[in-house]
């Protein structure tokens, strides 16, 4: 079994302190995922967030190793979810805004997972290119992109040089925070980036996390939090500037830049910016209501949780993001709450219990036959909750629909 290793600096700009700001204890990796029946029990690791003042960017202290966090089992689809499917197709909308036709244009995404980013891409006519460490590739093959099978690299990113010479966009969706180690992966960038070349990362923004309290998005999977602050240090790191920026409100809020060529932003990127690194000066004294809405949550969810087992018997819940397995096991919550968890019919996911329990994930299929006598749903992806709204009900569910934050 691996173990986490200690950072001891600030990825971002090499601060040597960092302040401890948030603990939530030893949690399994959200995707471990034990099928149905198999007796093994997952891994813990700490959650233990530092945090940033000269960059305000936030930190897991422990970090797990990439190789276990991400293995050729993953088993994460882009597909199954239509907010991230909608918030792909206006990444796309924005590039293409700010950069004219797309046609003819070189794409990379890194972390393509199944492919559906690229396929976006390829529809407004960009050749594309897709680098993905989980046997999530294999989805993406057969529909003209190139595809690696691997870990974005300095090696990795001299193969996509030899054979594309010009990259015009690249981008991480939600994939920037996933990447252990920072300067490793500016310095493959620093390879592909051309004086032309753009590039687009969206992530969950610190300041939307903070604002609604969302916890759960620090798993191990994240091993940093970005704000605005950060990612002017990056581009500088680059040799750019953030050009533009946007908050999409994808994830509960995300944040997305658009890094160029110096002197490339406009004057009301200019004031945006200005407005928003001053706001991010309070982001470390709001990490402190963050505890304190923590603490309060888990009392009264749990009790909540417990008042509805004793009229309804186990609850069933309705889908599994990853950072559910944090709120899970902060509530302490096992098959005597929870009977099962569904999802939709062709996840990966299903037959597998959630992490750290023997809560087993099932078919949306046997969810939808038992709509009659089904009284409470319990909604596990909290952060999208007018699409498990709109599906349960859409499906015929009149039921009550009960959200775990």
């Amino acid at each position: 079994m691996s173990e986490s290793f200690e950072i001891t600096k600030c990825e971002v700009c090499g601060s040597t302190s960092l302040d401890p700001v948030l603990d939530l204890g030893k949690h399994p990796l959200c995707d471990d995922l034990i099928a149905v029946g198999d007796p093994r029990e997952c891994q813990v690791f700490p959650i233990d967030i530092l945090y940033c003042r000269k960059c305000d960017t936030a930190h897991q202290k422990y970090q797990v190793p990439k190789l276990q966090l991400f293995p050729q089992t993953y088993h994460y689809r882009s597909r199954f979810t239509a907010d991230v499917l909608s918030g792909m197709a206006a990444l796309v909308e924005s590039v293409e805004a700010r950069t004219g036709s797309l046609a003819g244009r070189t794409v990379l995404d890194v972390g393509c997972n199944d492919g559906s980013l690229l396929d976006k891409f390829a529809a407004k006519g960009a050749k594309t290119i897709g680098v993905e460490p989980t046997g999530a590739y294999a989805d993406a093959l057969g529909r003209d992109h190139v595809v690696i099978n691997g870990f974005f690299s300095e090696q990795s990113a001299r193969e996509i040089a030899r054979q594309h010479p010009r990259v015009d966009v690249i981008t991480f969706t939600n994939v920037f925070a996933h990447i252990e180690d920072l300067p490793a992966l500016l310095r493959a960038l620093a390879l592909l980036i051309g004086d032309d070349t753009i590039l687009v990362i969206e992530n969950h923004y610190l300041g939307a996390v903070l604002a609604k309290n969302q916890f759960d998005t620090f798993y191990h999977e994240h091993p940093r939090t970005y704000s605005l602050t950060s990612f002017t240090h990056i581009a500088r790191t680059l040799g750019r500037t953030v050009t533009a920026v946007e908050f999409p409100s994808r994830y509960g809020g995300n944040i997305r830049v658009i890094i160029g060529q110096v002197g490339a932003d406009s004057g009301d990127v200019s004031t945006l910016l200005t407005q928003t690194l001053a706001r991010e000066a309070n982001f470390f004294g709001e990490f402190a209501a963050m505890r304190s809405y923590m603490a309060d949550w888990k009392q009264r969810k749990k009790a909540e949780i417990l008042a509805l087992t004793a009229v309804h018997g186990p609850l069933v819940a309705k889908a599994f993001p990853g950072r559910a397995a944090i709120l899970i096991a902060l509530l302490g919550v096992t098959e005597g709450e929870i009977e099962c968890v569904y999802e939709k019919p062709g996840s990966l996911k299903i037959g597998h219990y959630l992490p750290g329990t023997h809560i087993p994930i099932r078919s949306d299929e046997e969810l939808f036959a038992r709509f009659d006598r089904t009284e409470v749903v319990l909604n596990l992806a909290w952060h999208i909750p007018l699409e498990i709204e709109s599906y349960l009900r859409g499906n015929g569910y009149k039921g009550r629909l009960v959200h775990i934050v």
